[in-house]
């Protein structure tokens, strides 16, 4: 009879396909934590009932785990990037699906993939060689109350603003991160979610030493949401920090590390650093008009540049010091951007001007340039500057 209710039971529950390689690392990591949880049962069910309700209710995990977010492949596949999608159906993929909520947002952490012309996109250098070998990574990012993140076409897209970086154990995260080992990332929102798969140089090399993911607020590494052990290299997140501030530890094989690579890899970013860059003729107008500007304001009288009355605005910064601008010139174009006092005016002194950046066409005459002053009430009053001849 026993063996009749096993066999009834397993055509009943065998699944018609073979489970793909996602559903069946959700399984794990739900098998997992059922095993966790075991101890704390103490109800008694017949053992044919309870092995039934077990597979049943790891399979129902299982879907609703992958129905929530896109796994990596189907985040290539909306992104049309073939190789991609088959790189990270690859033995080399590493499939993480890790969430964690801070600062009312929840980050996932989908997975990553490395290796070499495993991409439809290749990026390309400077010079304009193709850089073949490549680290991608997908992550999820949502808000924790289930209001959609804006889509990208919406007008408040880039409003809220987030840094998605690896780092490195034992280097520095604000010198090596995605914005100094040639990173970019591309991004899309799909059904309230926001997906963003990182693009960089590949940092395999380094997986003997210990490899992080960290997403937090801003669009650059912010000091305050990590804090850096200089003395065991140890990454661990500022618990104080009441933005958004994830940080996962990538699962990767210490075997993949290269120390001889990873030392030729760091000595190269060192000697692309020393080098002297090229200018051309239009970008070296630009950087004395520059410098000539950033000594006009320390005195407080702006000769070599005009204010565009139209933009001119008073901001208020929050709490924190944060306070955002924005302006629209129309066919000369616009632009918008958030600083922080104590970026452009560390002593605080009021009546003091900083140049928040500056930038120009094809030629100096269309050079133009943010400007602020802090002013006695503790706003800033923001302008853009034009070349003036």
């Amino acid at each position: 009879m026993k063996k009749d209710i096993d066999r009834i039971l397993k055509q009943a529950l065998a699944p018609e396909e073979e489970p793909d390689r996602w559903l069946n690392q959700n399984i794990i990591h739900r098998a997992e934590e059922m095993t966790q949880m075991k101890n704390r049962k103490t109800s008694r069910v017949p053992a044919a009932i309870l092995a039934a309700s077990i597979t049943l209710m790891i399979g129902s995990a299982a879907v609703l785990a992958a129905a929530r977010y896109l796994n990596p492949v189907q985040v290539a596949q909306r992104l049309e990037d073939q190789k991609l999608m088959e790189a990270f159906q690859g033995e080399d993929a590493v499939l993480v699906n890790e969430t964690q909520e801070y600062g009312g947002y929840r980050i996932t952490l989908l997975g990553a993939v490395s290796g070499k012309n495993i991409s439809q996109f290749l990026s390309k250098d400077n010079q304009g060689q193709v850089l073949e070998d490549r680290f991608y990574a997908a992550v999820a990012i949502e808000r924790a109350d289930g209001t959609p993140m804006p889509d990208t076409s919406d007008p408040t897209y880039g409003d809220e603003e987030f840094y998605v970086s690896p780092y490195i154990k034992g280097l520095e995260p604000w010198n090596y991160g995605l914005m100094n080992m040639g990173g970019g990332y591309s991004t899309f929102v799909q059904d309230g979610i926001q997906y963003r798969l990182l693009d960089m140089d590949n940092i395999d090399i380094f997986a003997d030493r210990g490899i992080y993911i960290g997403a937090s607020a801003g669009t650059f590494y912010d000091n305050e949401a990590y804090q850096y052990d200089e003395s065991t290299g140890e990454i661990t997140r500022n618990e104080a920090y009441d933005k958004v501030n994830a940080l996962f530890t990538l699962p990767l094989d210490p075997a993949k590390g290269d120390p001889e690579a990873a030392e030729a890899f760091l000595r190269s970013m060192e000697e692309e650093d020393d080098t002297p860059i090229e200018m051309t003729e239009e970008q070296q107008a630009l950087e004395d008009w520059g410098e000539q500007l950033e000594q006009e304001l320390q005195k407080g009288e702006i000769t070599c540049a005009e204010r565009i009355e139209s933009t001119v605005q008073t901001c208020k910064p929050d709490a924190e010091g944060y306070f955002s601008y924005s302006y629209d010139l129309g066919d000369n174009g616009g632009g918008s951007g958030t600083q922080k006092i104590e970026w452009l005016f560390p002593e605080k002194k009021a009546g003091t001007m900083a140049l928040a950046g500056y930038s120009c066409g094809e030629d100096i005459a269309s050079a133009k340039a943010d400007v602020m002053t802090l002013n006695e009430d503790g706003t800033v009053t923001f302008a853009v500057y034009q070349f003036k001849q």
